[in-house]
């Protein structure tokens, strides 16, 4: 038998359906798939950011349990005492750990034999939390910056803010410091690649 034109049409137009709708199939399925990598990847880049602000907590509250809140081995500076600009969430305070703010706990007579002053502060133009281990000294500038903010280590990034605050305020005497960061996932839009942790801390040290 053989097959009348109208039949080969009908092949062609059969042939070309089938096409199309393996295609649309093909590219619903290819559209499904970049939808789940780009969800799968926000989703890493937050637990990222997460893990990097708590690895930052982490590393500050050792050191800030470990100090005072004496007002002249402890300051918090604001933007009239010059962390404003380049600088944010500044803040220096003590340790009685050894000239490079590493290595045992030192004490005196029973109480801490203080060391060096440490530095930490948030770099605006890099959103990078950095500290800096000043043993020249065991009191605080009086003013932002201090003399030397180098060699200085990074313990954040993708900061785009922090902040420093005593506990209670007004007229009691402080009794605890609030520690907050703000971190964001790089690229992501405000709000959805945000990140907020606050931690209490309260020295253990006069």
């Amino acid at each position: 038998m053989t097959r009348s034109r109208s039949q080969h049409g009908y092949v062609i137009v059969d042939a070309l359906v089938g096409l199309s709708l393996f295609g649309l199939v093909i590219l619903s399925i290819y559209q499904v798939f970049v939808m789940a990598l780009v969800l799968a990847q926000r989703a890493d880049d937050r637990l990222a950011v997460q893990q990097d602000v708590r690895l930052a907590l982490d590393r500050m509250a050792r050191v800030l349990h470990e100090t005072t809140l004496a007002p002249d081995r402890l300051r918090i500076y604001p933007a009239e005492a010059g962390c404003t600009g380049q600088y944010d969430g500044c803040i220096g305070f003590v340790t009685a750990r050894d000239a490079n703010c590493g290595g045992p706990f030192q004490l005196v007579n029973g109480g801490p034999n203080w060391q060096a002053t440490i530095y930490l502060w948030r770099d605006a133009a890099s959103n990078e939390l950095r500290s800096r281990c000043d043993p020249s000294t065991t009191f605080p500038a009086v003013e932002w910056p201090p003399p030397a903010l180098t060699p200085h280590t990074i313990i954040g990034t993708h900061v785009v803010g922090a902040s420093f605050t005593l506990q209670p305020r007004g007229n009691a005497a402080p009794s605890s410091l609030a520690v907050t960061l703000h971190e964001r996932v790089p690229g992501a839009s405000p709000r959805r690649g945000d990140v907020y942790l606050q931690t209490v801390i309260v020295p253990e040290n006069p």
